[in-house]
């Protein structure tokens, strides 16, 4: 009986021996188990991390690009009033050429009124010339119907035939001349002379001179 229990005995410290064994054995590969697993997980979670990270700077800066973008290029506001601004430019020069050619144009300028034109009140002066020449030219004007018509001689002397006019009666003056240069080609038109009350004895003032 004894023997027995002794073989008992040992067959139990055997298995006991072999199941510390095993589980000695067991133990390092479940730790490193447990430690390739954790690092898988921190790695995992390091990458996310990282790409949670550039996808922000990323968004960041593709809406600074946008934003440098639209201060770059003007608004249609901008471009319109610009493009106001320069055809307003270039059309009122145009708008003022064509008003002054209007001005201008011969056919615009309103004709003498000849029954008003033969009634200008013209005086006629003899200024240095030949005697009598201030009478010739009076007659001359008036066989061209200019019935308000007078001669008489100026105290200066003056160089040839000038037709001298007051304000506003440079068309007048020019009518005239242009009768007188049948006889006078070298016939010229002033303003009368403020300082020189012979020149503006009457409104059409005609000076023979030397």
């Amino acid at each position: 009986m004894l023997e027995i229990k002794e073989e008992d005995a040992t067959e139990i410290r055997d298995d006991e021996q072999k199941r510390v064994s095993l589980e000695s054995q067991n133990t390092p590969h479940k730790a490193s188990h447990e430690s390739l697993f954790g690092a898988l997980l921190f790695l995992c979670m390091l990458v996310f991390v990282l790409m949670s990270i550039a996808s922000i700077v990323w968004v960041v800066y593709k809406g600074w690009q946008k934003n440098r973008i639209i201060e770059n290029e003007p608004s249609i506001a901008v471009l319109s009033e610009k493009t106001s601004d320069q055809s307003s430019v270039t059309e009122v020069p145009k708008e003022e050429t064509i008003k002054n050619e209007a001005q201008q144009s011969p056919e615009n300028t309103p004709p003498l009124d000849s029954a008003s034109l033969k009634k200008t009140v013209i005086s006629v002066l003899n200024g240095g010339g030949t005697k009598g020449s201030a009478g010739v030219i009076a007659t001359f004007l008036k066989s061209e119907r200019y019935i308000n018509v007078t001669a008489g001689n100026a105290i200066k002397d003056y160089t040839g035939v000038t037709v001298y006019f007051s304000d506003g009666m440079d068309k007048e003056a020019e009518a005239i001349k242009l009768v007188l240069i049948k006889k006078y080609p070298a016939v010229k038109m002033l303003k009368a002379d403020a300082v020189n009350k012979e020149t503006s004895i009457s409104k059409i003032t005609i000076i023979i001179g030397k």
